[in-house]
């Protein structure tokens, strides 16, 4: 994750370059780079509503940008770009933002629960800016992983990214993350 300093002066220099930010964890960062868009209009921010809105499977997201960036953009999108279903999903959404809000709230409280307990492990984590967590199970998280997995847990292991024993665990909520936890211990 880029600092918002390091973006303004890639944006300094980069004057003639459309620069895209990916924010899809913004809000589970605190950070973002909304502030910049009216300064510099080549920078063009991306976010999703698959994360805080739920809405993964209606693959839907948003561009923000300088008005007449976006209008520049327009041009080369078909009249129709999003359908009517992921249309009315995003607007009720965006009419709840405190139920994103306070899922975001918990998705944060419950990964800094989760990653106290694997520390106790002795599971080396890493610092997350989302709704995930990336931890290091050692030479021994692969078959941990197969065995959660015969359990009907699915974790997205990195272990042919990284090396063996990385996973990425998506953070659900306390119940969810305590079931889990429960099984580690059981299978660890």
């Amino acid at each position: 994750m880029l600092e918002r300093q390091a973006i303004a002066t890639i944006l300094k220099e980069a004057t003639h370059t459309a620069v895209v930010i990916d924010e899809a964890y913004a809000e589970f960062s605190g950070v973002s780079v909304l502030p910049l868009i009216n300064k510099y209009p080549q920078l063009f921010v991306t976010r999703t509503f698959s994360k805080t809105a739920g809405l993964a499977g209606l693959r839907l997201g948003a561009v923000l940008a300088y008005a007449n960036s976006l209008a520049m953009l327009r041009r080369a999108m078909p009249p129709f770009p999003v359908n009517v279903a992921a249309l009315t999903a995003a607007e009720a959404a965006v009419g709840d933002r405190q139920t994103m809000r306070r899922y975001v709230q918990d998705v944060v409280r419950v990964r800094g629960w989760f990653e106290k307990e694997l520390s106790q492990l002795g599971v080396k984590t890493y610092a997350s800016a989302g709704n995930f967590l990336l931890a290091n199970f050692g030479p021994s998280g692969p078959e941990l992983f197969k065995k959660l997995e015969r359990q009907g847990i699915l974790l997205r292991e990195r272990s042919k990214d990284m090396g063996a024993g990385f996973v990425r665990i998506t953070i659900g909520t306390q119940n969810e993350m305590e079931r889990l936890m429960k099984q580690i211990k059981r299978y660890r």
